[in-house]
């Protein structure tokens, strides 16, 4: 064989062999044990100290569940402002940074970019926390805006007034969407008002149902407000078994649910994640979906996107309320149409430890990689068989 034909036919090999070194840095790392992050815990004096548990790389059930990474092609939130009615937003919160507004405190006055009880701050991090390359992902719309507004003491009280006043400073701010991590059980005319108020104003409310237990037992817990009204997106939690995570109320239950165990949250303060539950989670995610919704669509009313939002929920057989599908509600051309029963599960997912959800871009590349492999290769192989040709062509017959 040739020099020249030898040494073309070894650059393309070499050329081979470090693409497909290509190909084995390509793939993820597998993921060491990580420890599961403690639960956030209730304060009732002093504030919150960061979680022991750092961020690692982790993703959480709920978003596993509802795979937000499938939207952000069509919409990541932009534009869209979300108030978060509870404790208040640490503006310094992993994953939150950039993303919070000043809001407004309206318990005891100010801004309300702290959060010393952290409830707030976990809502948020479902909301809007702004995924990181290699790190744990904890937002559903990660280029949506945080408006904080605190409406919770710090001992953890709460009245239909701050309420209120929480929903009307939300308005003022600009907000697109309000979501309340808590209720009161009674009605109360100034909390409906500003309700009326926040809905005519073209404002979607999002807001937990109640969790707390029934006075009397085997009876539904009463209705919570302002979940309770009919213009409020009332929300309940779903497990990962497809079951309602608490009692349904005879009166103002769950309009749609959303997974309300199993979420994993930015601390106010350090790198740390707590884990959180309950019917405020499923909220928060539901708002997420919402903003995705109204970034994409941002000539739909809030009604509309509340419609939307239902009109495309998944519905298990057996389950009376449909779970959120972020996808269809952003991506269905005819909502009304999506509806669709699905298959009642009964085996948990089970989230395997890995990285965030960016494999969509590592397959791209080991594809991409694989396909410019075997070009050289057959380069090669071509390039050998010419060099035969030319090397038996220029010989004489003997």
């Amino acid at each position: 064989m040739p020099r020249t034909t030898l040494r073309t036919a070894t650059r393309c090999v070499v050329a081979a062999c470090a693409a497909l070194g290509l190909v084995a840095a390509a793939a993820p790392p597998a993921a060491a044990d990580e420890p599961d992050p403690p639960t956030l815990p209730a304060v009732t004096d002093g504030c919150l100290g960061p979680s022991p548990v750092p961020a690692g790389n982790r993703i959480s059930w709920p978003l596993a569940r509802l795979a937000p990474e499938q939207v952000w092609q069509l919409s990541r939130g932009a534009g869209v402002v979300v108030a978060v009615l509870d404790s208040g937003v640490s503006a310094a919160a992993t994953g939150l940074t950039g993303a919070v507004l000043p809001g407004r405190d309206v318990v005891s006055g100010g801004a309300a970019q702290a959060d010393c009880l952290g409830r707030g701050t976990a809502l948020a991090g479902i909301v809007a926390g702004r995924d990181r390359p290699g790190g744990t992902v904890f937002g559903m719309a990660p280029e949506a805006t945080v408006l904080p507004v605190r409406v919770i003491d710090a001992h953890r009280k709460i009245t239909e007034n701050n309420l209120a006043d929480g929903i009307d400073a939300a308005v003022a701010g600009g907000a697109d969407i309000v979501v309340l991590g808590t209720g009161v059980q009674d009605d109360s005319p100034v909390l409906r008002a500003a309700v009326t108020r926040a809905t005519g104003g073209d404002v979607l409310i999002v807001a937990p149902v109640n969790d707390r237990p029934a006075a009397v037992a085997g009876q539904p817990p009463p209705a919570w407000f302002p979940a309770a009204y009919s213009e409020v997106l009332a929300v309940g939690g779903v497990g990962p078994d497809g079951w309602p995570t608490q009692q349904l109320a005879t009166d103002g239950g769950p309009d749609v649910l959303a997974p309300g165990v199993g979420a994993v949250v930015p601390g106010p303060d350090g790198p740390g994640v707590y884990a959180v539950d309950g019917p405020a989670v499923a909220a928060a995610y539901t708002a997420g979906a919402a903003a995705l919704v109204r970034a994409y669509h941002p000539d739909l009313t809030a009604g509309q996107v509340r419609d939307r939002l239902l009109a495309t929920a998944e519905r298990p057989a057996g389950v009376p309320v449909g779970t959120i599908d972020p996808y269809s509600a952003v991506a269905a051309i005819d909502p009304d149409a999506a509806a669709r029963t699905v298959r009642h599960g009964v085996t948990p997912v089970v989230v395997p430890a890995g990285s965030p959800p960016d494999g969509a871009l590592a397959r791209a590349r080991l594809v991409t990689v694989a396909i410019v492999t075997l070009t050289l290769l057959l380069a090669a192989v071509l390039s050998v068989r010419r060099g035969w040709r030319r090397n038996r062509s220029g010989r004489s017959p003997s």
